[in-house]
């Protein structure tokens, strides 16, 4: 793993539950991310989000409900989206007082990487935004205009 302080990571505090984060991340992806059609329950799952043309597939390596979901970038297209394959996301989800505490690290997406300034901003948005939004409100925030 490369030293976790040049990977992306992003930790948010919301109001909600550990199921409802659970849910959105393995059920309602399409509510506060991109496009995906297909419903998280096992290792070894594979999917996509799409974004229009754009899209990047994942296969899920660790799922444990209500506490860490892990996924591996299998595929992306186009060209700028393929940086991602190889990547790993290491999604944990844990209670902290009233709230709960989500951790997102993608090891593999650095600063030396093409698409670094775009996903950077990208993530920000889609996780402190919309998956925060979405928890509380019951309404992500799609929109993203990078």
């Amino acid at each position: 793993m490369k030293n976790q302080k040049e990977n992306y990571s992003q930790d948010i505090s919301v109001n909600t539950t550990i199921e409802k984060v659970f849910v959105a991340l393995t059920e309602n992806i399409d509510l506060w991310w991109g496009k995906t059609e297909k419903c998280l329950t096992k290792v070894g799952d594979k999917f996509t989000v799409s974004f229009g043309d754009a899209n990047w597939s994942f296969q899920v390596t660790e799922f444990e409900p209500n506490t860490k979901l892990t996924w591996e970038c299998i595929g992306g297209n186009p060209d700028f989206n393929a940086e991602w394959i190889g990547d790993t996301l290491y999604w944990n989800i844990e209670k902290q007082n009233d709230k709960v505490k989500i951790s997102l690290l993608q090891n593999g997406l650095t600063p030396d990487m093409n698409c670094y300034e775009i996903c950077n901003r990208g993530w920000n948005h889609y996780i402190t935004k919309s998956l925060q939004t979405y928890l509380e409100t019951g309404i992500g925030i799609l929109e993203f205009e990078g």
